[in-house]
């Protein structure tokens, strides 16, 4: 199966995507395949074998007047031509509009007394033996112009839904302004054919319907663009070409141009275009474009920088190790774009409406009209005008003004926004559904190392026999270099600094005891160097000098590692790793929320207890396996609490992945790499607290949307259809109702782009 992601462009409204949907997964060699309505993305895995990319539009067409593009070039040139079309159909519809509103104005005016109208017909003039009334036949050449020229797109979606045995937005819009159309023409040619009811047309009303509908799509357009803002300007942070290095030589190059090797040079106030590695040079680096964090940071040779950042002091030259989507821009933008295209629970019950939604507003129009036509006046009801004509003008008002594009936008707008602003915050949320969730959690269990910590221990102390510190240091460094662990990395940069060459002791059966140390052979000598369960797995002959040491270490919150030669403990390492800074004020404010604090980690009691003191965390977890931890967290849930984990999504993997939400911190650039729903690129606990707000404020604005649609539906359908007529003598009016129905779209779309002002 072949998973891919291509743009449609020509959607209107969420029945349009469910119609897309409904073709696309009926159609033989489609596994599954998702239409993201707002962003106007298909997400699709098909057989590549009896399936490619033009028989996937051939079908996408078929189902209307959607067409789907490959590339993002492409699909801005599709919505170019189509805006370009939506405009000048708008305006060719506002000015064939101007008599109708003119016509309204002065009616008004009459009503209130300011000028006198004649209300005698304009005129009359004989077409074979029918007398027809001029002032009719102005009004249906402008009409007719606005509703068969304005209104195009209407007409060919109905008709392309209805070739699918399906309907959609097209098809009210299509109904209720042919039907006043129809009807009006009718009174119009043929005015004998209505000879039992008083003559009247609804020229205006499928004119002004069409103008609302398309003024209404022109600003959905734009303020969905809107919505998608942050991927765009992610886009844009990527320079577009570097100074590069060539035989010695500074040459510019385009950024395709780059490969993985080259090396570019960047000077004060330069962007850099790719990711690599500093090999000459230091700068202070603003990387608040990607990681959200606003302070500059020191970066020298051997250090990490990132494409689309930007260097503010300091020159250097880096060596490129990263290019095209392997860059973390390119991450981050792929995984936002795939966040956008999910679906969060919430959204499922909008979309079972909007299945149905189009067919039950056609039944209820259908209702209406026989109601009022057949029943109204016999059970008492006193009519504005006659039977058809108030039957017509009801049936057309239900249609108008039935919005499931509302409904559709609700929650997709506001899931693009707020993944877009965390995005920025440097906070990628992976799917709607862990940003509809995190709201949810009541109780957030830390990893310490690297989380909590700087995950950078250093050798604070060796205790050993006399004089023999350094001896143990070079043999420990010769294996401990083997192990990427934070311990072991502390203890071989401690012999870098002291000076010691560990290059000719010759290290043999080197093994990794996950959660416990190392193990191997150093010049023929067993060595093992690790935590307590190491030295009691291998039955390890203990020092009790050293052993009265520990129990102080532990309690200044070092972390101790025991190492053995040949089955005797011979020394002792003291590692410090300080809190984060901002690890004290994210549990402060996690507290505040009434979300539970816990400390999970493999180091010792004291130890985690020592550092969970001085950052106010009240429950720990110590002396935990890594194979361990996924355990804990479900003891956690089975309390019945809503957990989230926070771990580096690698040696935390498990833990993550039981967890209801496994927030990971970023390591590196290899952010599509992490473990977890949510991941933290700068790798900051403050972080943690921003991605819960993000959540709480996303989940506020699609509450809010989805309220405003399905009571807006709610209370403007019976409205429409006359409910309030018998007690209030009020009508609702199609031309209104069209009008209310474009705000509908248009309000939500509104509503979600106030995630934007989030700080």
């Amino acid at each position: 199966m072949k998973k891919e992601s291509y743009s449609i462009v020509g959607m209107h409204c969420a029945s349009c995507k469910r119609l897309i949907e409904m073709q696309l997964n009926d159609s033989d060699g489609v596994d599954k395949a998702t239409v993201n309505y707002s962003t106007e993305t298909l997400y699709i895995e098909y057989d590549d074998t009896k399936l490619d990319f033009d028989k996937l539009a051939s079908i996408v067409s078929g189902a209307g007047n959607y067409k789907l593009v490959k590339d993002d070039a492409e699909k801005q040139d599709e919505k170019n031509k189509e805006y370009m079309v939506l405009k000048k159909r708008l305006v060719v519809t506002g000015v064939a509009l101007v008599p109708f509103a003119l016509m309204m104005v002065a009616m008004i005016l009459d009503l209130l007394g300011v000028i006198k109208m004649m209300h005698a017909p304009l005129g009359l003039f004989n077409f074979n033996g029918v007398d027809i009334n001029i002032f009719y036949l102005v009004q249906f050449v402008f009409a007719s112009v606005i509703l068969f020229y304005g209104g195009r797109g209407f007409y060919v979606g109905a008709i392309n839904a209805l070739k699918s045995k399906s309907s959609n937005m097209d098809t009210l819009v299509a109904l209720g302004t042919t039907t006043a159309w129809v009807f009006s023409s009718v009174v119009t040619f043929f005015p004998s054919f209505f000879s039992d009811v008083q003559q009247d047309v609804f020229f205006e009303a499928a004119a002004f319907i069409v103008f609302f509908i398309l003024l209404g799509r022109f600003f959905e357009a734009r303020a969905k663009s809107q919505a998608n803002d942050a991927i765009k300007k992610l886009f844009e942070l990527q320079a577009k070409e570097a100074i590069v290095l060539v035989d010695g030589k500074e040459v510019k190059k385009n950024i395709d141009e780059i490969k993985v090797g080259d090396v570019v040079v960047v000077r004060p106030g330069e962007k850099i275009v790719l990711d690599g590695v500093i090999v000459e040079g230091k700068g202070a680096i603003d990387e608040s474009a990607v990681t959200g964090e606003s302070i500059p940071v020191e970066k020298a040779e051997g250090d990490e920088v990132i494409g689309a950042t930007v260097n503010k002091t300091g020159s250097f030259k880096f060596e490129v190790r990263k290019v095209q989507e392997e860059t973390l821009l390119s991450q981050i933008i792929k995984l936002v774009e795939e966040a956008q295209g999910t679906h969060a629970p919430i959204q499922k019950l909008a979309d079972k409406i909007s299945g149905i939604f189009v067919p039950v507003v056609i039944l209820v129009a259908v209702i209406s009209f026989v109601f009022w036509y057949f029943f109204a006046e016999s059970i008492g009801i006193n009519l504005p005008g006659n039977t058809l004509s108030t039957a017509l003008y009801i049936a057309t008002a239900v249609l108008i003004i039935a919005c499931p594009c509302a409904l559709g936008l609700a929650t997709p707008t506001a899931v693009m926004v707020g993944t877009g602003v965390a995005a920025k915050k440097g906070i990628l949320i992976k799917d709607a559904e862990s940003l509809e969730n995190a709201h949810k959690i009541q109780a957030i269990v830390f990893d310490k190392t690297g989380t909590l910590t700087e995950g950078r221990p250093v050798v604070d102390k060796i205790i050993s026999e006399a004089g023999k510190q350094k001896e143990y240091l070079r043999i420990a460094a010769a294996l401990e270099h083997l192990s990427e662990h934070p311990l072991s990395e502390a203890i071989n940069q401690k012999a870098i600094d002291e000076g010691l060459d560990y290059s000719d002791l010759k290290v043999d059966d080197f093994a990794l005891e996950e959660g416990m140390g190392v193990k191997g052979k150093v010049d023929g000598k067993e060595i093992c160097i690790g935590n307590d369960k190491l030295m009691d797995n291998f039955k390890v002959k203990r020092d009790d000098s050293l052993s009265d040491q520990v129990s102080e270490f532990h309690s200044q919150g070092k972390t101790v590692i025991s190492m053995a030669i040949d089955g005797v403990q011979v020394a002792i390492f003291a590692l410090f790793d300080k809190p984060k800074v901002e690890a004290k004020k994210a549990v402060n404010a996690l507290d505040k929320k009434g979300i539970k604090v816990i400390m999970l980690t493999g180091d010792h009691k004291e130890t985690a207890q020592y550092v969970a003191d001085e950052l106010g965390i009240d429950r720990v977890i110590a002396q935990v396996l890594p194979t361990e931890k996924a355990m804990h967290i479900k003891e956690i849930k089975n309390e019945g609490l809503y957990v989230a984990m926070v771990g580096d999504g690698i040696n935390d993997a498990p833990a993550l992945a039981e967890s209801d939400i496994g927030i990971a911190m970023g390591t590196g650039t290899d952010v599509a790499k992490e473990t977890g729903d949510i991941v933290l690129v700068h790798g900051t606990v403050d972080k943690v607290v921003e991605a819960i707000e993000i959540s709480n404020s996303t989940l506020k604005v699609v509450k809010q949307n989805l309220g405003w649609a399905f009571g807006y539906n709610i209370f403007a359908i019976p409205v429409a259809a006359g409910v309030i007529y018998p007690f209030f003598a009020i009508l609702l009016s199609p031309i209104i109702a069209s009008a209310a129905m474009a705000f509908s779209s248009v309000s939500v779309v509104l509503n979600s782009l106030r995630l934007k002002r989030l700080k």
